[in-house]
């Protein structure tokens, strides 16, 4: 969990993987349950989402085999965040009801709150606007009344996607702004990178291409930085878009850097930015 908190992620499974093999040579189904969790969890950051799924899917069994509900809900609560980057989405409809249901009757308000948060995101993608609003606006309640500025901020990204998805432009920008501010307080780098990425979308939906592209810019150093190497495609496929109007050989540019970092992305969500880029690209040019 060290090695994980400051990003040495390799070490970090050097070590679950050891604690997974005592833990089952010992016979301690809790603590095996635990490391598979943990390992899903440095899955899931490093884009491997099969084996996230794999790993997530073996904890909640355990956990619920030694009758630990609120550890099988929140192992779950995982699955269904795996299951929604990948673009699973029935899948990952069907995990987060049930996760959800589970957190209720424990009245777990933290994991309620992240729940929510999955079901907005979900909603939004299925362009249930007002169930996602809803969805949203609950689990912020939830961040404001623990007084949790980390989940405020986080969760402000997906309540100002939706506000840009519904046309609420100057909303969206203002929730952006927050969670920007937030995270900047916080620390928070590769999230406050998160919050540029929707003020460009939002600036891109209303025609300021070149405000658009300047915080694509600002975003993909950071994901640069950190080495975030599925967020750098994605901030690069944006950015993309952002300069194609007005320097076309500049976009190709940015959909050909995206495209080699795609190669080791296989999720469904993946394969349709790679098809998305590579039609970009077999486009002739101006």
């Amino acid at each position: 969990m060290s090695y994980r908190s400051v990003s040495q992620l390799d070490q970090a499974v050097h070590y679950l993987d050891r604690a997974l093999l005592l833990a089952r040579s010992a016979r301690k189904p809790m603590d095996e349950a635990h490391a598979l969790n943990l390992l899903g969890l440095i899955h899931l950051r490093t884009r491997r989402l099969d084996a996230a799924a794999e790993h997530f899917a073996q904890a909640i069994s355990i956990f619920r085999e030694v009758d630990s509900d609120r550890w099988a809900a929140s192992a779950l609560s995982n699955l269904a965040g795996t299951h929604l980057e990948a673009g699973r989405l029935r899948e990952a409809g069907d995990a987060i009801e049930t996760a959800l249901a589970a957190h209720r009757s424990l009245d777990s308000r933290q994991s309620v709150g992240n729940a929510l948060w999955l079901t907005a995101k979900l909603r939004r993608e299925q362009d249930e606007i007002e169930a996602a609003h809803e969805a949203i606006d609950e689990a912020l309640e939830i961040a404001l009344s623990l007084r949790n500025r980390g989940l405020e901020g986080f969760w402000l990204i997906t309540l100002g996607d939706i506000q840009r998805a519904s046309g609420q432009y100057g909303d969206a920008l203002a929730s952006y702004q927050r969670s920007a501010m937030l995270h900047r307080r916080l620390g928070d780098r590769a999230r406050e990178a998160l919050a540029w990425r929707g003020t460009g979308q939002t600036y891109a939906a209303t025609g300021r291409h070149g405000d658009a592209a300047a915080f694509h810019r600002q975003a993909a150093a950071v994901h640069r930085d950190l080495a975030a190497t599925w967020e750098l495609v994605v901030e690069l496929d944006h950015l993309a878009a952002a300069v194609q109007p007005e320097d076309a050989e500049a976009a190709r540019a940015h959909w050909a850097e995206a495209l080699t970092h795609l190669a080791p992305y296989a999720d469904p969500r993946a394969m349709a930015v790679r098809s998305r880029v590579e039609r970009r690209l077999a486009e002739p040019g101006e």
